[in-house]
């Protein structure tokens, strides 16, 4: 038995070995490629000294100008505090450092940490104003500052997720956030139907996993590695991928769920700590992935009939994120239209209503909700070639071709900086 265990051993640790180099190499290669599924699957990126190298790569730093067009008294605005900065430093100082053999528990260390923490957060509402901070934010903030261990990538970090991942949970109220919840729900009567028929004859609402969302688990897990390695996973994924992840959790515990007294706040509270309950997260990302593949956010508003707006994080993500390039840096508002310094989600008559004047930002938009009208259209393109089983090359081909009728849109009304 003993030597079956150390064979194992063995066995587990020449992998590790194994993915070590793999991730050395393409970090050294820049090979987003490789480091994207390396951060999809088993251990992750495995380290801390990793992550401060990969991902920066993987989240794209520096592809985002510092000047804004939106913002020509640009540099009076980032002097401006935020209106939301109070509840922040209100927040920050209930923070604590999180579970790691990296931080020591000690006073200094945690004081230190929350000052960096506002500055990051406080940098990040400040250079866009018009997003708006919420509870939790500071939280998923954390992680990244914890990891690259200074201000100034953490910021970097804060400032592509918050604008390309969790954008529409930092609009004015978080209606949209409770919309993705319910597509939650949506998948589950797909996948877990007993869960999803239990909760319905309860009447439990999705809020159990808001926390997950909008902090990407940080509230609700306690091993920092555990954190790190969801994260490796988030930042290569869709938005919407951690509700993914969420459906997948409850899907593994089904049994102990369905098990409950049926009484809406057992329920309630078994659900609100799966969290805490899972030994290897890698479970849970894998059934995520393989859940968005058979499911994906196009898909799953169609069949719940919770349509997102097309400028929500959810449908305009591939039509944004695969224009980003650091060697080519553009502004954010030349990828997203932002009508008179409103949240893109802000209505557009709420927004014309700010400054006066609707035909530019009405042309602005509908040009942006083509571009991801055929984004989305390349991506059902692909999703059917694969339904049927067509040549994967027949897939590529018709996927690429309606990214390149995206691209020429683009130039040709000139959205670009």
């Amino acid at each position: 038995m003993s030597r079956s265990r150390a064979s194992g051993d063995e066995s587990s640790g020449s992998a590790e070995e194994s993915r070590a180099k793999r991730i050395a190499q393409a970090i050294a290669s820049v090979d987003l490629t490789e480091l994207k599924q390396l951060a999809r699957t088993g251990s992750g990126l495995q380290t801390m000294r990793n992550r401060r190298r990969a991902w920066p790569l993987l989240l794209n730093f520096r592809s985002l100008t510092e000047l804004e067009e939106e913002n020509e008294e640009n540099e009076e605005k980032e002097e401006a505090a935020h209106p939301d900065e109070p509840q922040v430093a209100l927040d920050i100082v209930r923070t604590s450092l999180p579970k790691s053999t990296e931080y020591r528990k000690d006073e200094a260390a945690t004081k230190k940490r929350q000052e960096q923490l506002g500055k990051v957060v406080g940098a990040v509402l400040r250079k866009y104003p018009w997003l708006g901070y919420y509870q939790g934010f500071h939280e998923l903030v954390l992680t990244f500052l914890c990891v690259f261990g200074s201000a100034r990538p953490a910021t970097e970090a804060a400032k592509m997720v918050a604008l390309f991942f969790v954008r529409d949970a930092m609009s004015s109220n978080l209606d949209h956030v409770l919309v993705q919840l319910q597509l939650l729900y949506v998948l589950l009567r797909a996948v877990s139907p007993d869960v999803h028929a239990l909760l319905a004859e309860l009447d439990v609402p999705p809020f159990f996993a808001i926390s997950w969302v909008l902090t990407w688990f940080a509230h609700d897990i306690d091993g920092f590695d555990d954190m790190c390695r969801i994260y490796d996973f988030l930042i290569v994924s869709p938005p919407l991928q951690v509700v993914y992840m969420a459906a997948a959790l409850v899907k593994r515990n089904e049994r102990a769920i369905l098990a409950c007294d049926r009484d809406f706040a057992i329920v309630h509270t078994t659900l609100a700590q799966l969290p805490r309950t899972v030994g290897k997260w890698r479970h849970v990302i894998a059934d995520s992935y393989c859940l968005e593949r058979d499911y994906p956010a196009t898909r799953l508003q169609h069949m719940g009939s919770c349509h997102l707006p097309k400028l929500s994080v959810v449908n305009s993500f591939e039509a944004t994120w695969r224009r980003l390039d650091p060697a080519q840096p553009r502004a954010f508002v030349g990828l997203v239209p932002i009508l008179h310094g409103c949240h893109p989600l802000v209505s557009e008559a709420a927004a014309a209503s700010a400054k006066g004047g609707i035909a530019n930002g009405r042309a602005a938009v509908n040009r942006m909700a083509k571009v991801i009208d055929l984004t989305s259209t390349a991506q059902k393109a692909r999703d059917l070639a694969l339904q049927h089983r067509w040549p994967i090359l027949f897939a590529t081909v018709a996927s690429a071709t309606m990214v390149m009728y995206a691209w020429l849109l683009v130039q040709q009304f000139q959205m670009h900086p």
